[in-house]
């Protein structure tokens, strides 16, 4: 116990020191974190005499309505881009170009004009060769018809005139069986005479029948039939394919310019003959045929060529092909509003050439567009194109 008492006592003093020193150590950490945390808050801040409020600046590249983009005049962007003001000229270039084929002519000869086409595939041949045959068939049975009619006119009428003598006649002198025989050979002669019409208005029927599907066959391989109506010397059919979206832009006795791959330095002038009835269901196409004059006899069956269609001398717009957006199935270009502003307007644009094509609708002279720089735009031109219109009140 003695031993143990003595240990106690001297470890008594070093834990009291121990102690102390840790205290102080926390009093001056303490004191210490105090006055950073202080100097912080003090320096971080400002007074308020230093303190600014933010402002807040719009972009300089925005949309501000259905349609309509802003663009700043002080952003770097302005330098990429070049207004075009629009001014109308003369032109004679065409509306669309399109490739084509010779489907059929003319050769020159002494045979009748219905008996000197060639035709560009024997599918083609054959249909014409059903074609006029079931015609012949057609004026055969018309004409058959015709007399059939005619003949059963003249028997029934002169059946009704025997008839009714033979009723006039009084006094009892016409015996009463030729009264029954002649009423029953009346009413023989309107019931065959029904019969043999029927019969040959069903053949005129079946015949026109047939015609019909020689002409959707026809069709189907590109030539219209009502164009064999329209013969004549050194004709020339060419058929293309104009896409779905372009058909506004056709139409019967336009004008065309033909250049064919053999002859590149020759133009052969025509025009549309005949515009099918059907779209392709394919290719989504409507079938188009030219009436070509060869007068030196140089084109074959089955030779191809670019048209150009609608080269008639004409005051239009011309506009540089980069100021157009394809937005969706449209085309769109930037019309200018003050110095600033860009409304978003729908177009219909021809074929491009050198760079330019011709504004078929949506703008007129007088008007600026974005000529240059317009593709940098295009994705707030489609989300403008996305926003509600502002109904008025």
């Amino acid at each position: 116990m003695t031993g143990t008492a003595a240990v106690v006592r001297q470890a008594d003093p070093l834990t009291w020191k121990t102690k102390a020193i840790r205290g102080i150590w926390m009093v001056l950490a303490t004191l210490t974190t105090a006055m950073v945390v202080a100097f912080l808050l003090h320096h971080s801040t400002p007074s308020a005499v230093e303190r600014v409020t933010p402002v807040k600046r719009p972009d300089a590249v925005r949309v501000v309505g259905n349609s309509l983009l802003t663009v700043s005049t002080e952003t770097p962007l302005q330098k990429e881009m070049t207004r075009l003001d629009l001014t109308s000229q003369i032109i004679t270039r065409p509306v669309l170009s399109v490739t084509g084929v010779v489907l059929a002519r003319i050769r020159d000869g002494t045979e009748p004009i219905e008996d000197r086409w060639q035709f560009s595939s024997p599918e083609l041949s054959a249909s014409y060769a059903d074609w006029l045959r079931i015609k012949n068939e057609i004026e055969f049975n018309t004409s058959q018809l015709n007399r059939t009619r005619e003949l059963a006119g003249a028997e029934t009428e002169y059946l009704k005139t025997n008839l009714a003598r033979l009723e006039q006649v009084t006094g009892g002198t016409v015996p009463e069986k030729d009264l029954r025989q002649a009423k029953s050979a009346l009413l023989k002669a309107q019931i065959q005479a029904e019969k043999d019409i029927f019969g040959a208005e069903s053949a005129l029927r079946a015949t026109e029948k047939q015609r019909s599907a020689i002409e959707r066959s026809l069709s189907r391989g590109g030539i219209e039939p009502i164009v064999f109506s329209r013969a004549a010397e050194r004709m020339v059919l060419v058929a293309a394919h104009v896409p779905e979206a372009k058909v506004a832009q056709v139409f019967e006795g336009q004008s065309c310019d033909v250049h064919f791959y053999g002859y590149p330095e020759r133009r052969f002038p025509g025009h549309v003959e005949a515009v099918s009835s059907m779209l392709t269901p394919e290719r989504r196409t409507l079938r188009v045929l030219f009436d070509l004059t060869d007068e030196m006899q140089l084109l074959k069956p089955g030779m191809f060529g670019e048209v150009g269609l609608g080269n008639e001398e004409r005051e239009a717009l011309l506009i540089p092909a980069t100021a157009v957006l394809h937005i969706g199935r449209s085309d769109y270009v930037l019309v200018a509003e003050g110095t600033e502003n860009f409304r978003v307007r729908a177009v219909k644009v021809g074929e491009v050439e050198l760079g330019e094509c011709e504004c078929l609708s949506g703008l007129k002279a007088g008007e600026q567009i974005l000529s240059r720089g317009a593709i940098l735009l295009k994705s707030l031109a489609a989300q403008s194109l996305a926003l509600p219109a502002k109904v008025s009140p």
